[in-house]
């Protein structure tokens, strides 16, 4: 699965697609990546302001990776997010 993700919602819609899609709960993602369930919670309902190693860890728990890419547009618009 490739996405773009721009907010803290849609990070949380993709984590919560993987790990439906690996028949994990949350507490399964939780444990393996060494943190709270009420985190990966709040993570996949885009509530967190997550420090990136904890989200890094919990893609890890996912087997996913972090890419960074340019942008197509390169515009900034800050009221977007």
């Amino acid at each position: 699965m490739e996405k773009v993700i721009r907010s803290n919602k849609e990070l949380g819609a993709a984590l919560r697609m993987a790990r439906k899609a690996k028949s994990m709960r949350q507490v399964d993602v939780a444990k393996k990546a060494s943190v709270r369930q009420a985190l990966v919670s709040d993570l996949e309902n885009g509530a967190t302001m997550a420090r990136l190693d904890t989200v890094i860890k919990v893609l890890a728990a996912l087997d996913m990776d972090l890419s960074i890419i340019p942008r197509r547009i390169a515009e900034f618009d800050p009221k977007v997010y």
